[in-house]
């Protein structure tokens, strides 16, 4: 098949992945305590956890329930900023320099962070380097796996298959350094997602060896690991051992609605594993971006 047939399905993919993650569904005590860096530091005794820095949700998309408008209303309502993202390519709504810029210039005239989420490796070939620094971040996971027969493996979809763990886990590992190492990114989404099918064995799958092996490139790389709200993921051995190396993190709910900005997973993680400002990701300025650092190399 090719890239634009496929290209659909995946347009849908968020509401797919919700179906597939609905058993962590929002409990009304998180959504009316973790709104907020206040909310989330509110009757804690001395000593105790508190949030030192900004909540951001850099991972939220517009829709038809969450326009533009809404999630600026919804995120000085949370006091959480929101960084917009949205896919670039073939069957998408980002196709084309034209596409790019008209969403560059609805997003400026409003206070988000501007980012693109790009789906299939190579993106950024048929889009001009202009436009793209204008981005404030670039946002990218490994959930759309290459087959060997040219099809791409949907591992975030709950009918995925895996038939040899280790096979798979190998295969995983290696797509995951590829983004890592050959894309433009600023946040890697997703990190150490597996299968519905075999993720009850996420510790006897990601070995400290293969989780080693992802830190030491986004450090190398400085490229940020997101704390996925909708997946809860990465796990905190991951997490406090890419914190130890000096990875930056993120906070991103990949909400198309009313749950942008909705941290409860992402402030457990931020606790448990002691995250402090000096630990979160921040936009880069003019010059430093990932993809402005690319084009240098």
């Amino acid at each position: 098949m090719t890239r634009q047939t496929e290209c659909p399905e995946r347009c849908v993919r968020t509401f797919s992945r919700r179906s597939l993650l609905k058993g962590a569904a929002w409990s009304a005590t998180a959504a009316m305590a973790l709104g907020n860096a206040a909310l989330a530091n509110a009757e804690k005794g001395p000593g105790e956890f508190k949030v030192d820095f900004p909540l951001v949700d850099y991972h939220v998309h517009l829709s038809g329930t969450l326009t533009i408008d809404k999630a600026v209303d919804l995120a000085n309502k949370r006091a959480v900023k929101f960084g917009i993202v949205e896919h670039p390519g073939p069957g998408y709504k980002i196709a084309d320099d034209k596409t790019l810029k008209q969403y560059l210039e609805m997003l400026k005239k409003y206070p988000v962070y501007k980012g693109l989420q790009p789906v299939y490796p190579n993106w950024a070939k048929a889009l001009s380097k202009e436009l793209l620094y204008q981005l404030d971040y670039i946002l990218m996971d490994a959930l759309t796996l290459p087959e060997k027969n040219g099809g791409w493996l949907r591992i975030w979809r709950a009918d995925t298959v895996v038939t040899d763990k280790q096979a798979f886990i190998e295969r995983y590992v290696d797509f995951n350094l590829q983004i890592l190492m050959q894309e433009p990114i600023d946040i890697f989404a997703w990190p150490t997602y597996l299968p519905t099918a075999v993720s009850q064995e996420y510790d006897a799958l990601w070995t400290q060896t293969r989780m080693q092996k992802l830190v030491d490139v986004v450090v190398k790389k400085g490229i940020a690991l997101e704390i996925n709200e909708l997946a809860k993921v990465p796990k905190a051995r991951f997490i406090t051992m890419a914190k130890e190396a000096g990875a930056k993190f993120t906070f991103g709910t990949d909400s198309r609605d009313e749950r942008a900005g909705r941290f409860d997973y992402c402030l457990q993680m931020a606790k448990e594993c002691r995250l402090a400002k000096k630990d979160m990701f921040s936009p880069k300025p003019d010059g430093e971006k990932a993809i402005q650092r690319s084009q240098k190399q």
